[in-house]
């Protein structure tokens, strides 16, 4: 089974724990959405916030981007029952951990380190981590007034992890929500060649 299914049985686990009422008004928030956003994310490292009561589960993973990082002050105010959780996986990417935790100490996540940085602007960037380089952006903005486009042309370093790749899409992702000043975008990746670091002769 795979990390992100395990952790979806983890889940599980809570809400018939709580008896909340989840699968029975919105299944597939969970079921699918949550799944999908695990799949993608459940690298190893990772580390999440979850939240989740009877009618919603909202699931967002941090250390990633500053914006990203917010999701934990917005969710503490939704109903008296919801119950609160961070999720580590493991550096091996092997095992997780779930761990509930209080309303209060909630948004408190939303000061996870972030390890990578932003070098140039919204259209034309590279990603950094610590110090090494993850990869480059370039968006260009194509399409109609009425209906624009953020053709997105990416490539990460030689060796780059998947985890690193998923990250660098979401800086660009976040890059040209802020070019458009909306949430609201149509965006189309093109990932391009690995980029090869020549070796001194």
């Amino acid at each position: 089974m795979s990390i992100a299914n395990k952790i979806i049985e983890a889940m599980l686990a809570e809400v018939e724990r709580y008896k909340l009422e989840l699968l029975l008004r919105y299944p597939d928030d969970l079921l699918v959405h949550d799944r999908m956003a695990l799949a993608r994310n459940a690298h190893a490292g990772a580390k999440f916030c979850w939240m989740v009561g009877d009618s919603h589960t909202h699931l967002a993973r941090l250390g990633v981007h500053p914006k990203l990082n917010e999701y934990p002050t917005f969710l503490t105010n939704y109903c008296a029952n919801d119950r609160f959780y961070v999720i580590d996986i493991a550096r091996n990417g092997e095992s997780f951990s779930l761990k509930e935790i209080t309303r209060e100490s909630f948004p408190s996540l939303s000061h996870t380190t972030i390890p990578y940085k932003r070098v140039g602007q919204a259209n034309s960037f590279w990603l950094y981590k610590h110090e090494s380089r993850v990869g480059t952006a370039t968006i260009t903005r194509t399409g109609t007034y009425e209906k624009p486009i953020y053709d997105t042309r990416l490539a990460v370093m030689a060796g780059t992890s998947q985890g690193d790749e998923t990250v660098l899409e979401d800086w660009a992702m976040q890059s040209a929500v802020e070019m458009a000043g909306t949430l609201f975008i149509n965006p189309r990746f093109t990932w391009l060649p690995p980029i090869e670091v020549a070796l001194a002769a």
